[in-house]
C-alpha cells in the first residue's frame, strides 16, 4: 500500500468516525426531545379530529 492509499484510508476512516458521531448526536437529541416533559394541554386546545 503506497502513501496515496494510506491517505485515502485515513480520510475514509475519519469520515466514518464523523458520521458515527453525527448519528449519535442526532440519536441523543431525539431521545432528549422524546423524554422531555410536555406541558399539559388546556381543555379548549385538545384536538378532536373533527373540523
Amino acid at each position: 500500500m503506497d502513501r496515496r492509499h494510506g491517505g485515502l484510508l485515513l480520510a475514509a476512516l475519519a469520515c466514518l468516525v464523523g458520521l458515527g458521531l453525527w448519528i449519535g448526536e442526532i440519536d441523543l437529541g431525539m431521545e432528549e426531545s422524546i423524554t422531555a416533559p410536555q406541558p399539559p394541554a388546556a381543555p379548549g386546545n385538545v384536538p378532536t379530529g373533527k373540523p
